[in-house]
């Protein structure tokens, strides 16, 4: 849930819909395979490096504060 709210914000301040930040599937994949590190985040359907440079560090940051 966390996730799906962060990609809102993101989404909205782009004014993109949330799709376009990450696909649900993408979320999904995130939340089981939990990376921790930008290459395991690379490993995720649907992330590139320009997702990468873009979202990378938020999700990553709210992975890992989702794990304590």
């Amino acid at each position: 849930e966390t996730l799906r709210e962060i990609r809102k914000r993101l989404a909205a301040e782009q004014g993109v819909p949330p799709y376009v930040v990450f696909s649900d599937v993408a979320l999904v994949e995130m939340s089981r395979e939990r990376p921790s590190t930008p290459d395991e985040f690379l490993g995720i359907n649907g992330v590139g490096q320009v997702k990468l440079v873009r979202h990378g560090a938020i999700f990553l940051e709210a992975i890992a504060r989702d794990e304590a």
